[in-house]
């Protein structure tokens, strides 16, 4: 299965929008981009294989591998971009009073009973970009 991830550069953000074949479409935020320095900056654009992750702090969430001079990059809950150290947060939408995404323990629920094992995604510019 391919995920894709359409995304819109901000000066404090990156919003974007996970899609998922013959599911539904989830909003992301991470890091502002930040010449893919690890835990400050969003995951650079390209195609990765997932997998499972569990470690202490996260449980049952996705690592993304094989990420340039990155490691231990996940997709996991979170609302805000403070929430991520150069991982991506899932919600079911976006606030309209903020940058953050809402509701993101419901989506990684249906995240966790949706997606397989292992699948890839496919990070890229949203084009034309959106707007908040």
């Amino acid at each position: 299965m391919l995920l894709t991830l359409e995304r819109s550069y901000l000066p404090h953000c990156v919003i974007g929008e996970l899609h998922i074949p013959g599911h539904n479409t989830y909003m992301t935020i991470e890091r502002p981009w930040r010449n893919n320095e690890q835990n400050i900056s969003c995951v650079p654009e390209g195609v990765y294989d997932c997998q499972p992750f569990s470690g202490s702090r996260f449980k049952n969430v996705w690592q993304l591998m094989n990420v340039p001079d990155r490691s231990y990059i996940l997709i996991h809950a979170g609302n805000w971009s403070k929430d991520v150290q150069g991982c991506i947060a899932v919600g079911k939408s976006l606030s309209s009073t903020d940058y953050m995404v809402l509701n993101s323990g419901d989506a990684i629920d249906e995240l966790r009973a949706f997606l397989p094992e292992k699948f890839q995604i496919q990070i890229k510019t949203k084009r034309p970009v959106w707007e908040f």
